[in-house]
């Protein structure tokens, strides 16, 4: 499963130009799921996003095959074995069964949104006013449906955390954070050097100052901050605003991850396999310059622990929790209306800049 945020994050990013040519009837029920409803413009909204993210999949994979990403022709690709219609239409599906459980869960919990009820209505007011209005009133949705929408994706979040939070009935122990935190994560502080659009001459002595600012480091005539600054000049004021916040114990340490999380970075595995305190002179890739790296313990500073606690959480726990929300849909019924589904077709959705 992924996190809520990542839902988000796709649904607010993919602010993209598309336009369904079905209509519907004003409050039309096109999916039943125990004892709520979907109208049809619920469905458009969903089946629009989910268009948006399987395009999104299919860039990613012929990219990854090292394929352009020009001129692509979407219903000619498959995604999961599917052809793209297929997948898109499944998806659409699969995604409102997701959202009822979640609905239906907390209904029976009686859990509430509280304040994150009026922070996403008014995230998804604002996303509206900022261009989706005309994007998504031409696919057939409206401001209320798609403030709907994006509020019912809160109810996975609320769910989860009654189940895997820190007070859940399966509450993740702060041990097994730490052990997440520790496996797949890393800190350091790194001095980044890019050789772009350098001589050989410039090259060398970028060199040089690294090697003499490693010395230092090891040898403890210096510390990574007067380097830090020395380097890229004189050091930060923090606001009012920023004081008030929760900081690192160390403010020039850079979060990273493996490749499995969203935190990646290309030189994770060799930092990782640094000890904790060892100073080193990273070169990057293609000769694109050096990086020099003193390697930090992230379970020392309890920022981290902190700061990335939902991060952790689902890392840990998002297998298991589909598994409860598949269990979980097998407690009501869903019926699809086709006469109302059937209305939106995929290759209805169109890009006006390349259909025009």
């Amino acid at each position: 499963m992924k996190s809520i945020k990542k839902i988000i994050c796709i649904a607010m990013a993919l602010c993209i130009c598309l336009g369904f040519t079905a209509c519907h009837k004003k409050n039309e029920t096109a999916v039943k799921a125990g004892s709520l409803k979907f109208t049809s413009g619920y469905y458009a909204c969903v089946l629009f996003f989910t268009d948006s993210q399987a395009r999104t999949k299919v860039q990613t994979e012929l990219s990854d095959k090292g394929e352009s990403t020009e001129n692509i022709d979407y219903y000619k690709q498959k995604i999961d074995g599917k052809s793209y219609e297929k997948w898109v239409k499944d998806e659409t599906i699969n995604t409102i069964k997701k959202i009822a459980a979640c609905k239906l869960y907390c209904e029976e919990k009686k859990l509430d949104l509280g304040d994150t009820e009026t922070q996403m209505k008014s995230y998804a007011e604002y996303y509206w006013d900022q261009g989706y209005s005309a994007v998504l009133t031409e696919n057939g949705v409206s401001k209320e449906t798609y403030v709907k929408y994006m509020t019912d994706l809160s109810y996975e979040e609320l769910y989860f955390k009654n189940v895997f939070g820190a007070d859940g009935e399966k509450a993740i122990t702060e041990e097994q954070l730490k052990e997440e935190l520790s496996k797949n994560y890393a800190i350091a502080d790194m001095l980044d050097v890019d050789f772009t659009d350098l001589s050989d001459e410039e090259k060398n002595a970028k060199t040089e100052q690294l090697n003499g600012y490693l010395e230092d480091l090891t040898k403890g005539k210096r510390t990574f901050e007067e380097i830090y600054h020395e380097y890229n000049g004189d050091e930060h004021e923090d606001s009012a605003e920023e004081e008030e916040q929760e900081k690192p114990l160390d403010s020039h340490a850079t979060f990273i991850g493996n490749s499995e999380t969203d935190y990646s970075n290309d030189y994770f595995d060799e930092i990782y396999a640094m000890k904790t305190g060892e100073v080193k002179i990273i070169d990057k890739k293609d000769n694109a310059g050096k990086i020099l790296v003193v390697k930090k313990d992230v379970i020392e500073d309890p920022y981290y622990l902190t700061t990335y606690d939902s991060v952790l959480r689902h890392a840990v726990a998002d297998e298991d929790f589909d598994k409860l929300l598949e269990e979980y849909q097998k407690t009501f019924d869903f019926k699809e209306y086709t006469s109302a589904t059937n209305n939106f077709k995929v290759k209805k959705i169109y890009y006006p800049e390349t259909n025009a």
